[in-house]
């Protein structure tokens, strides 16, 4: 089908501002603009949300309009974030599609606003995590139960159609909001196979940061309470993994000045380097020996299929959707989470094992040309086809 679509994608952050789900929303935008739809995005001016940070960002990001509202929120852990200028967005603008992502944020209410009102085909990829899973503290999750129950399950059943990242996620819905499965389809995240068909320059990053030893470890995600980033430190304590350094790179949510307290406690060389552009995230990850995702929940895991994509084997934890986003033993070994001596031991399990690595690596490519988002975007765009 030709007919170009006027499609609104409505997310609570929008690169540069970082992320997964960021990541996942320009994927989207940018695959259906190539295909030749017109795209805008509606989002927040919202940099980070722990610490709640907001910043002037563009309003057009590689092509794309991108209009920011104006964020608030409850002060403290039990925050939601507010924008009531989304909704004035989401019913003045031209939409044949309106599709939000994130579970418990504004932009799904004002996405069900629209459709309720001008009966605009809705869709909403939640990219879920169980409220028991979430990072922030006690008053976060509390809330979020209350959320689930009186107001989370009756906003998805609003939804004309629900798009997961994972089989995983798709469970976790059933079981933990009581959603009917459907009414939802499993589109996979993916990585812009195009960036990697080349193994990336592993001198570009020893020579930005040439004070980190030759054989490294790396974690590269939101430095949250729940990535598990204290177990990957104790794991670092265990035997010869402290004669190896740990890379963290990422946005801190407030948890880094732990971190480092808690990596010089054990004598640990940890390298803190915050958020990295493309260049340096890509050949970081290439001159890796190893990536570890040791996360208490993910719903999929995008950094496995480019450390994959990388040809860089990866260790990571048996939950969520991340059994999908790898083939285990394949490309790496998956541990139980909260486990950091068998984590410190399926690392250097890869790291003392130069053909296991090598072999790895090579599946590990091979693997992640499975997920391109040139073939993602068309299986969304015929979703939504399937709704006009």
């Amino acid at each position: 089908m030709s007919i170009s679509m006027n499609i609104l994608q409505g997310c609570v952050r929008y690169p540069p501002a970082p992320g997964g789900a960021e990541t996942v929303v320009k994927a989207y935008s940018e695959g259906l603009s190539d295909k030749g739809h017109n795209v805008e995005v509606i989002t927040t001016d919202l940099y980070t949300e722990t610490p709640f940070v907001k910043k002037d960002m563009p309003s057009v990001v590689s092509g794309i309009p991108v209009s920011r509202h104006s964020a608030f929120t409850i002060s403290g852990e039990a925050h939601y974030v507010l924008a009531p200028g989304m909704i004035k967005s989401f019913l003045s603008k031209k939409a044949d599609i309106i599709h939000t992502h994130s579970y418990g944020y504004f932009q799904n209410h004002a996405g069900w606003i629209r459709e309720k009102l001008q009966s605009t085909p809705w869709v909403i990829t939640p990219h879920f995590h169980p409220s028991w899973s979430m990072w922030g503290g006690a008053k976060r999750r509390t809330l979020r139960d209350f959320y689930d129950s009186k107001i989370g399950k009756s906003t998805m059943e609003a939804a004309d159609l629900i798009t997961c990242v994972s089989n995983h996620e798709k469970e976790v819905l059933v079981k933990e909001i009581g959603l009917k499965d459907d009414n939802i389809k499993i589109i996979y995240n993916g990585i812009h196979w195009d960036d990697w068909k080349e193994i990336p320059d592993k001198k570009i990053f020893r020579d930005k940061y040439p004070q980190i030893s030759e054989k490294f470890v790396i974690f590269a995600g939101r430095l949250a309470t729940n990535k598990g980033l204290i177990n990957l430190i104790e794991a670092m304590y265990f035997g010869e993994s402290r004669e190896f350094d740990l890379v963290i790179m990422g946005a801190d949510m407030g948890l880094g000045k732990s971190l480092d307290k808690l990596a010089e406690s054990k004598n640990i060389r940890m390298h803190r380097l915050g958020h990295v552009d493309d260049e340096i995230y890509r050949s970081a990850l290439s001159a890796a020996e190893v990536l570890v995702l040791p996360s208490e929940y993910e719903a999929f895991g995008i950094v496995l299929l480019e450390a994959a994509a990388a040809g860089t084997p990866v260790v990571a934890t048996r939950v969520g959707g991340i059994p999908e986003a790898m083939a285990e033993e394949k490309n790496g070994l998956l541990v139980e989470y909260n486990d950091p001596e068998s984590l410190s031991n399926s690392i250097f399990t890869i790291m003392n094992d130069e053909q296991l690595s090598i072999e790895m690596g090579i599946f590990g490519r091979d693997f992640s040309k499975n997920f391109s988002w040139t073939s993602i975007v068309n299986q969304l765009e015929s979703e939504y086809f399937e709704l006009l």
